[in-house]
């Protein structure tokens, strides 16, 4: 046998060989297939929204020449509308009081309207639901009540925490005490709270 002969023997044998491969490969990507897609996935979080009425305007604005013994009362409504049941709570975030702080006596009482809702911070139609949520001086609120881990726990108005739709009315009630020592015996220079601030904060449980 020749070179030549040889040369091709093996170039037909590696052509044969390329051939049936080309073919076991064809073979190998024709299975039959079937398959199912799952689609419009999405995910959302959840939310916690907490509102009021006061539309950015002070329960307390202003308010001067008050008499011992006189309560000056004004009402707030709270309304929870987020999708997560959520913990309530009453605080402050103020660092110092001013000292007549020390003098003014405050209970928070929460409510309802038993009528058409007044304008705020007025509580005509306000209806109480139990007791107190807070009683004590304002001095005392801004020392102890600093904080959502510290602050007032706040029902809903049927269960302890939040939900979707619940709202509660709170009547504020500032009285100032019967003591001499909360007059600075200055026409020009009255003993204040000066301004402060109460902060109603859901957290979702």
């Amino acid at each position: 046998m020749t070179k030549t002969s040889r040369a091709r023997k093996a170039l037909l044998s590696l052509l044969v060989v390329g051939a049936v491969g080309a073919v076991a490969s064809a073979g190998a990507f024709s299975a039959f297939t079937s398959s199912s897609t799952n689609t419009g996935n999405e995910f959302k979080a959840g939310t916690v929204v907490l509102g009021s009425n006061d539309g950015g305007q002070p329960m307390y604005a202003g308010v001067s020449a008050i008499k011992p013994g006189q309560p000056v009362t004004r009402c707030i409504a709270v309304a929870y509308t987020g999708s997560l049941t959520s913990n309530v709570r009453l605080y402050t975030t103020d660092s110092a009081i001013g000292a007549l702080g020390k003098y003014v006596d405050v209970t928070v009482t929460p409510g309802h309207w038993a009528g058409s809702a007044p304008t705020f911070p007025n509580c005509t139609n306000f209806s109480p639901d139990g007791s107190a949520a807070y009683s004590g001086t304002l001095e005392n609120f801004q020392q102890t009540k600093n904080s959502f881990a510290n602050g007032v726990a706040l029902s809903g108005p049927a269960t302890s925490y939040w939900a979707n739709g619940n709202t509660v009315v709170y009547q504020f009630s500032y009285t100032l005490q019967d003591d001499n020592a909360a007059n600075s015996g200055d026409a020009s220079s009255p003993l204040t709270t000066g301004l402060h601030s109460f902060k109603f904060e859901a957290q979702s449980n």
